[in-house]
């Protein structure tokens, strides 16, 4: 009978283990994190629509960034920096602070720094 049960309660822990991995909170090996892929992409579709001459946009990395409460939703800001690589090659770096949704799926607000 206790066997039947700790068999039970494993099956449960690793059915919840794997439910917690799929939603994106655990970085499994090779995936990725989910909202890193959500930001990388918004940040990309966002500064592509900025620089629609052609050339294609490059997400290099993220800092200073902060979780915080706005009208009781969360949102999340941070400082970007992403290359604009013209048609002959050359990059450009831009510097953009940024803030989004708790997902960071969807671009709130968009500010440039630097450019080039």
């Amino acid at each position: 009978m206790k066997r039947k049960w700790f068999y039970i309660i494993c099956c449960f822990a690793i059915v919840m283990l794997w439910a917690y991995a799929k939603s994106g909170h655990i970085n499994i090996p090779g995936h990725g994190n989910r909202e890193n892929k959500n930001l990388e992409e918004a940040v990309l579709k966002h500064a592509a629509s900025l620089h629609a001459d052609g050339g294609m946009v490059e997400f290099v990395c993220k800092y200073l960034c902060e979780d915080y409460k706005e009208n009781g939703e969360v949102r999340f800001s941070a400082n970007v920096i992403y290359y604009v690589v013209s048609a002959d090659g050359t990059k450009e770096k831009y510097t953009a602070h940024i803030v989004c949704n708790e997902d960071k799926d969807r671009i709130i607000e968009w500010k440039d720094i630097t450019g080039k």
